[in-house]
């Protein structure tokens, strides 16, 4: 169905993919794997019409293809699903999809493209309501009319048999339950024996193992590996991702662990969503909470670093330094992209203190710090090293930096909220050890996660938290609880 023949994608000097050859059949779910900088993003960008290659040629069905827009895709019976929702929240479900699709009609009729989108869905095995508006939706249900979307935005017919050839999926699960992401699996592996070809883009491992036939892996803009999925495993995949042995998440048992003296305590907080919240964490231990996005964690995070007050309760940190912090957002919130490694490490208060002088401050301190941390931390940068500008390097190389901050300076508390989100498992295995040590030296780690795995690899005890209520009825559970156990609390079953 699919079939790139020796593309290449050139961003100035910079090559992102080299003569590739990459094919999808009908009724196949390929995995497409890789670093982050592999490629994986610049070969779903030329599929689906953002970009366009510098040589080589795509065909769909035998054609060669010549797209110049993600709408000619479309057209043409291309569905990608993107990682971040590609939704209007103030639009309604019916409002989105018919906003997608390639027909246009002159006036809006709501009801016709809500009984549309009543049988699509149907035909997956879904019930979606057209008339709800997107910002009420859950992130399981936000990813169904993603889904919806890229499936019937080539045809806008009555026909509900009438859907996409090809559907390209990047990291579809990266904000589902356990629960979810098995419905997703459902539908997607009825779509495969519809015939449509699927490609299948996450870090992942097991998923990959699990839903798809074949995996290719794409290492610096290369294929370096192509199996039957029946043929190999976890361990394979990723040593042909990065050149190396890598440990996964979650192939380590955790140590046994005593912890100690109590770093944090929460007391009935009420702020946004977040209502008669209590937790505490002691040192030596990794407290993770666990939940979908949207449940109260920015509420939680933004109040435990100072950007909101509660309306209620009260946050004690029992420490005499302040709490390291590990943000969501690495671009927005963790680094400030025009500064240089340098200066984005100074906004560390104690190396501040340790940087002042008699003559103010001291640059070359703050320099040579930063040079010893970036090999410490394994952070990859031009020559230039320190004076390499946060914006200039890697997603996983921005994520080093901000863990590096958090953890080097001394801090007994730290808040991690989803500090592995988008890196590769390199990457990810990296951030894991460093956390690891941390608690292992009697730190105290407050683990903000919407990653089950992360939770799982990480924790001594566990929460979740749901609508704003911490699960299991304002408690944690002890290691050892299920995956099924903590799935179902996340999508609201206790």
């Amino acid at each position: 169905m699919l079939e790139l023949r020796n593309v290449t994608k050139h961003f100035g000097n910079f090559t992102a993919l080299q003569k590739v050859d990459f094919a999808v059949q009908s009724g196949e779910i390929v995995g497409l794997l890789g670093e982050n900088g592999a490629g994986k993003s610049t070969l779903m960008n030329l599929v689906g019409g953002v970009l366009r290659p510098s040589d080589g040629r795509i065909f769909l069905e035998g054609k060669a293809l010549q797209l110049t827009s993600p709408r000619q895709a479309t057209a043409l019976g291309i569905g990608v699903v993107h990682q971040h929702f590609m939704l209007v929240p103030g639009f309604t479900v019916a409002e989105n999809v018919a906003l997608h699709t390639e027909k246009h009609f002159a006036i809006f009729n709501a009801a016709k493209w809500q009984q549309r989108i009543a049988e699509w869905a149907e035909k997956l095995g879904w019930k979606i309501d057209g008339s709800r508006l997107v910002e009420d939706l859950n992130t399981g249900e936000r990813q169904r009319v993603e889904i919806l979307k890229a499936l019937f935005g080539s045809t806008g017919t009555d026909d509900p048999d009438e859907m996409a050839k090809l559907l390209l999926l990047d990291e579809p699960t990266a904000n589902l339950t356990p629960q979810e992401t098995e419905e997703l699996f459902t539908v997607l592996r009825r779509l495969r024996d519809r015939g449509c070809g699927i490609v299948f883009v996450s870090h992942k491992l097991q998923e990959v193992l699990s839903l798809c036939s074949r995996v290719v892996v794409l290492q610096q803009g290369k294929i370096t590996g192509e199996r039957a999925t029946s043929q190999t495993n976890a361990s394979e995949l990723a040593q042909l991702m990065v050149g190396r042995e890598v440990e996964l998440m979650g192939e380590t048992s955790l140590a046994e662990r005593t912890s100690g003296k109590n770093i944090l305590d929460i007391n009935n907080l009420k702020c946004g969503i977040l209502n008669n919240f209590s937790l505490q964490v002691n040192s030596g231990e990794i407290v993770g909470l666990a939940g979908v996005d949207g449940n109260g964690q920015l509420d939680l995070f933004e109040m435990l670093a100072g950007l909101s007050n509660p309306q209620s309760g009260s946050i004690k940190v029992l420490s005499s330094k302040a709490p390291a912090f590990v943000p969501p957002d690495r671009g927005a919130e963790g680094l400030i992209p025009s500064f240089d490694v340098a200066e984005n490490l100074a906004l560390n208060d104690t190396l501040r203190e340790q940087a002042k002088s008699t003559f103010g401050f001291n640059w070359k301190q703050v320099q040579n710090q930063a040079q010893q941390l970036m090999t410490d931390y394994d952070v990859r940068a031009p020559q230039t090293q320190e004076r390499t500008l946060a914006s200039q390097l890697s997603g996983g190389n921005q994520q080093k930096v901000v863990i590096a901050r958090a953890l080097h300076f001394g801090a007994e508390l730290i808040v991690a909220i989803d500090p592995t989100r988008g890196l590769d498992v390199a990457a990810a295995a990296f951030v894991h050890q460093q956390l690891r040590q941390a608690v292992a030296e009697g730190k105290a780690i407050l683990l903000i996660s919407t990653d089950l795995d992360e939770i799982m690899a990480l924790s001594d005890r566990t929460g979740v938290l749901y609508e704003g209520q911490l699960l299991p009825d304002k408690t944690l559970l002890d290691r050892g609880a299920s995956r099924q156990t903590i799935g179902e609390l996340m999508g609201g079953k206790f």
